[in-house]
């Protein structure tokens, strides 16, 4: 592996770092959900519980729209350091105010961080690594995810809310100091017109020093794709990037609506509803060292098998593995059978779960959504699909309680699985292969010029 190669894992993975960062962010309430909610001192309901964990997806919704213009305006480096400060300045609110108006704000800077990870991060990795890497690369992003998810999970339960607090505040300052020292994009320093800069970047991540052909491409892709008028929207208007921005649409929605956000910020609720020989805290823990094993496993399969495969296995595997956990709890909830019995169904779901979101759903949105867009459209194409990701997730967050109370924590699981199926029969009809191509255009269609 030459020094060109290290240096491209070394960015990308310093990248995800944030990923890290705002994984710890938003998943930090879920093991002090039910100590809140039975803490008389800090007098919460379990309605106001659930509008903390949901209220997050307000950031989620404000931050893509925003990052994904300011991405093209001052670069995909500076957005990226904001991730650092917003999640310190969260953090710091915590210690000092513990109402429900001050958590709230502390949400909502949480949010606004994790957002702008998930736009600008994957453009990010796209634009740092070459074709034949980008695919395991981005894959890395699910597994930084899951390991801030792990860390939450491990610690949270057994220490205080401060205590708690101060293991989670080192983090951020970590993340930013070490990403000041990265450089920024050469698809970017191109856009601004810093074509010396770019050759050296470009050189920094390349090994061998023939990087001029590929310097070639670049700066005639950008070319093509800035010259654009009103860029925004060809994503609706060209026929190519419309069906681009339909795909990842799909996926986007098959990905949450099959309750990925549930699944880690409900943990402790949805484990302490079943007859388990495991206490909820650790079944929360075993199903965050799953998630985080099998996304590192996950990283290298999608540029081996192709983008298209995974997502129809994802999809479809979904769809089983929630069948079988909603029926768990449909018998364990709704009939007289004993519930022990079918503790396997659980388990199974579970494995299958963490399994199959993993491989596909879980680390392939960033990863389409940097690569099926231009230069031009890529950072407002992710702001609009991260934007509709936190809506989704505010509305099957916001949903599983009452749903819970009205039929039962099976009907969420049913609803997660047809969610699967119907978004895994949509990709064999849609979805194409983007694997090992080169970023922008994966289908060649030329592109309209719209007047904005």
């Amino acid at each position: 592996m030459g020094r060109g190669t290290l240096r491209q894992y070394y960015a990308c993975t310093i990248s995800q770092l944030s990923v890290m960062v705002v994984g710890v962010a938003y998943c930090w309430f879920e093991p002090i959900t039910i100590r809140l909610a039975n803490d008389p001192d800090l007098g919460f309901s379990a309605d106001d519980v659930s509008w903390l964990i949901s209220i997050m997806e307000i950031g989620c919704l404000i931050s893509p729209l925003v990052s994904g213009d300011l991405t093209n305006r001052i670069g995909r480096k500076y957005v990226i350091l904001s991730i650092g400060p917003l999640c310190l300045v969260g953090w710091i609110l915590v210690l000092f105010s513990k109402t429900m108006v001050s958590l709230v704000i502390v949400r909502i800077l949480h949010g606004l961080a994790t957002g702008v990870a998930f736009t600008i991060t994957p453009i990010y990795t796209a634009e740092v690594a070459e074709p034949k890497l980008r695919g395991r690369l981005s894959g890395t992003f699910q597994t930084t995810w899951y390991m801030g998810t792990l860390y939450a999970f491990s610690i949270g339960p057994y220490f205080s809310y401060d205590v708690y607090t101060y293991i989670c505040i080192p983090l951020p300052i970590l993340f930013t100091i070490v990403w000041m020292m990265m450089p920024e994009t050469p698809y970017y320093l191109l856009m601004s017109k810093r074509e010396d800069e770019a050759r050296k970047v470009l050189k920094y991540f390349r090994d061998g020093d023939d990087i001029e052909k590929e310097l070639e491409d670049m700066q005639k892709a950008v070319k093509e794709e800035m010259a654009v008028e009103g860029s925004w929207k060809i994503l609706f208007t060209d026929k190519t990037e419309r069906k681009a921005f339909i795909i990842v649409q799909i996926v986007s929605i098959t990905k949450f609506l099959t309750g990925m956000p549930v699944i880690v910020n409900y943990a402790l609720d949805t484990f302490t509803r079943s007859e388990t020989f495991l206490s909820a805290e650790v079944m929360s823990i075993i199903l965050a060292v799953l998630l985080t094993l099998i996304a590192v496993i996950s990283a290298f399969m999608s540029d081996w098998i192709g983008r298209k495969p995974l997502l129809l296995v994802s999809c479809f595997g979904c769809f089983v593995a929630h069948f079988l956990t909603g029926g768990y709890y449909y018998i364990h909830e709704k009939t007289t059978l004993e519930g022990g019995n079918y503790t396997w169904a659980l388990y199974v779901g579970l494995v299958m779960y963490c399994f199959f979101s993993d491989i596909g759903l879980g680390p392939l949105l960033q990863t389409l959504q940097s690569e099926m867009f231009g230069a031009s459209t890529r950072g407002v194409a992710g702001g609009i699909t991260e934007g509709f990701a936190a809506f989704l997730c505010f509305v099957v967050l916001k949903l599983y309680t009452p749903v819970n109370e009205v039929f039962g924590v099976y009907m969420n699981f049913w609803f997660y699985s047809f969610t699967g199926l119907i978004g895994g029969l949509l990709l064999v009809w849609l979805m194409y292969e983007t694997a090992g191509k080169t970023i922008g255009q994966m289908e060649d269609s030329p592109k309209k010029n719209v007047l904005a």
